[in-house]
């Protein structure tokens, strides 16, 4: 399956609604079509992307139960919305998607992108392993506040990042609600594979640890930052997250979407490397078949 190297094959792939649907029907049956009621295997289609099977005529569209299902927007602004927002590199927000695309409304791009956060979390992904450096930080709001209990307008994440010989490699952060060993011992076995190193400072919520299977090895060698212990790793991915935040989305984000700016800012950090944006926008079309739809009000509600 060909994929854009670049935007002027993007513009020539999927410049009309009949291309854009025809990518989303092969990555949806990449063994060809099959009717999920009878099994036939042929079909003719309409002009509105509806699959009719010619045994039982059973209709499915090409869009139903994915994330582009019952779209206002045509397939064609989406892809490049999509496209878009891989190609900066430090993200997009709402008002200048709006205007790089001319949408009509705010709302429209807020929901879009929303969207595609929800695709960048990929099922059975593997985990860390390694050695691997787990700190927290706290994100958003103008006061201190005092590690574990958090700080009012601020939220608490937790991150990590394997240590490798040179440099580091794939990060995982996480919203938490407070620095117990409950919710610190959660986001490692959900993130870390069992017998990997864990490097922490010598915070109560990591005591314990190595009993769930991990090397636990305590940093003596902590500097002083802001008047918070860290970690130089975390430390640094736990900055220019920061530094994201503000400058990409001036760090107006409620605490209720939080998480899927962080599952964002792991997504653009673990592929950072990525010398394929064809390729990404590939495998975030694949996740949106077979994510299911996600309406407005939904995302507004949560």
């Amino acid at each position: 399956m060909s994929i854009p190297k670049n935007q002027m094959e993007f513009e020539r792939m999927f410049s009309t609604e009949e291309q854009c649907l025809a990518y989303l029907k092969e990555l949806r049956f990449p063994n060809g079509y099959f009717c999920r009621k009878c099994q036939h295997k042929e079909y003719w289609q309409n002009n509105r992307g509806i699959m009719i099977c010619k045994n039982c005529k059973d209709e499915l569209s090409i869009t139903a139960g994915t994330i582009f299902h019952r779209s206002k927007l045509p397939l064609v602004t989406i892809f490049r919305a999509l496209w878009w927002m891989i190609a900066q590199k430090n993200g997009v927000s709402a008002v200048g998607l709006q205007r790089v695309l001319g949408l009509g409304s705010y709302r429209t791009a807020w929901t879009w992108l929303h969207k595609f956060r929800r695709l960048m979390i990929f099922p059975g992904r593997d985990k860390l392993t390694g050695r691997v450096e787990v700190d927290e930080t706290l994100v958003g709001g103008k006061r201190a506040g005092k590690r574990g209990r958090g700080a009012e307008g601020k939220s608490l994440v937790v991150i990590a990042v394997e240590i490798l010989e040179k440099g580091t490699g794939r990060a995982r952060i996480a919203l938490i609600p407070d620095a117990s060993k409950k919710s610190l011992v959660k986001f490692i076995n959900d993130n870390i594979e069992v017998g990997s190193s864990l490097i922490t400072d010598g915070w109560k919520g990591y005591n314990g640890i190595s009993k769930k299977g991990y090397l636990h090895l305590i940093d003596d060698k902590t500097k002083i930052a802001d008047g918070e212990e860290i970690l130089p790793n975390v430390h640094r991915i736990a900055s220019l997250l920061k530094r994201w935040l503000l400058g990409t989305h001036q760090n107006y984000i409620g605490e209720q979407y939080l998480s899927y700016y962080l599952d964002e800012y792991t997504f653009r950090h673990n592929r950072r490397k990525s010398k394929s944006r064809g390729l990404l926008f590939q495998r975030l079309v694949e996740q949106g078949v077979i994510h299911k739809p996600v309406e407005y009000k939904l995302i507004k509600s949560m």
